[in-house]
């Protein structure tokens, strides 16, 4: 299943909130999902912590696709600074 998150949230990703109701819709597939990026104009720290401890916090697969550099250096910033030494 792929899910484009500038039609399910906007180009802006602000509201920790956003990301928790995003998971909580997630719950109801059982599937592996693809999160797509493209349109993603801004990420805000908030929106990428919540994000990410919810996708390693899922028993599915998450994988993103079409990350725009902003989306990626904040996964980065947000990995590192959580002792990960990930790369997107």
């Amino acid at each position: 299943m792929i899910i484009n998150l500038k039609e399910e949230i906007g180009p802006n990703l602000f509201v920790r909130l956003d990301a928790e109701k995003l998971f909580k819709r997630l719950k109801e597939y059982s599937t592996d999902i693809t999160m797509d990026f493209s349109g993603i104009e801004f990420i805000n720290r908030s929106f990428a912590q919540e994000y990410l401890n919810r996708k390693f916090s899922v028993d599915y697969e998450i994988e993103e696709i079409n990350l725009p550099d902003v989306v990626k250096n904040m996964f980065i910033v947000i990995l590192e600074w959580n002792g990960y030494d990930m790369r997107y």
